[in-house]
């Protein structure tokens, strides 16, 4: 697997070549390290999530164009915002991604990062015209297996043996809304394992390991074993930052801190 990089203006670009399919790895470099997907084959383009702040979506539109290839679809999961490009594209997303656009936690997190960050967020929703089943889904050559969660969605690509879910990241925090959480992200990163992917890809860090994976479950065990310890918050935040002094994401980590207590 051939590993490249392009530098944009304000984010970057790593490009994984497995032959038949390219994945084109978008890092915005925005102020919550946004990461969308591009993959690529002989005659088709595929969009996996999109930046999520204006300054990103123009450098992001004249990649794609770029790559001259017919644009199929765009994919959504967790950040179907960002839809003032590409708007004649058909948008893909589960029945639970289309709710939380709605009325769950995209709405309330897209309504919330609009006041936090005024007007540099991209707020405005793509259409979604097709709704994906938990199945196996062919788009234009590229091969999906959707695994519904309550309010997104995990997506495989077997034709490149990696997987995307919301967010990994083994070197920063993650929101996890308490133990019963953590109990279930271990169990899916095991089973990450045990599937043997070449890489993880997920909204908020460029592409990952398996090692990594392995990083992230003993941090989440912490996680669960630090909350036992704490009587509140402020506690419980400054025992994991005293375990994990140079993690990023702080933010996610006041989240996972109002989960917990």
């Amino acid at each position: 697997m051939e590993v490249s990089k392009v530098n944009l203006k304000k984010g970057f670009i790593e490009i994984y070549n497995f032959g038949d399919i390219k994945l084109h790895c978008y890092q915005t470099n925005d102020l919550m390290n946004d990461e969308s997907y591009i993959l690529e084959n002989k005659d088709n383009v595929l969009l996996v999530e999109f930046p999520a702040f204006y300054d990103n979506l123009g450098e992001f539109e004249e990649y794609v164009k770029g790559l001259n290839k017919n644009i199929v679809g765009k994919v959504f999961s967790d950040h179907p915002n960002g839809g003032t490009i590409f708007k004649n594209v058909k948008g893909y997303a589960s029945e639970g991604t289309v709710k939380s656009m709605n009325e769950g936690t995209i709405k309330g997190l897209v309504t919330g990062f609009e006041t936090a960050f005024g007007g540099a967020f991209a707020k405005e929703y793509h259409e979604i015209t097709d709704i994906l089943k938990e199945d196996k889904v062919n788009i234009g050559g590229f091969e999906l297996n959707i695994t519904y969660h309550d309010e997104n969605i995990e997506i495989e690509f077997p034709q490149i043996k990696c997987v995307y879910t919301h967010m990994l990241g083994h070197d920063c925090h993650s929101i996890v809304a308490g133990e019963s959480h953590a109990d279930a992200i271990i169990s899916q990163l095991k089973n990450y394992k045990e599937k043997g992917y070449n890489l993880v890809f997920s909204s908020h860090y460029t592409p990952e390991t398996l090692k990594d994976v392995d990083t992230k479950i003993a941090y989440l065990e912490d996680l669960k074993e630090i909350a036992k310890s704490c009587t509140n918050a402020e506690e419980f935040k400054d025992k994991v930052k005293s375990k994990y002094p140079e993690y990023s994401g702080l933010n996610y980590l006041d989240m996972t801190a109002g989960y917990f207590f």
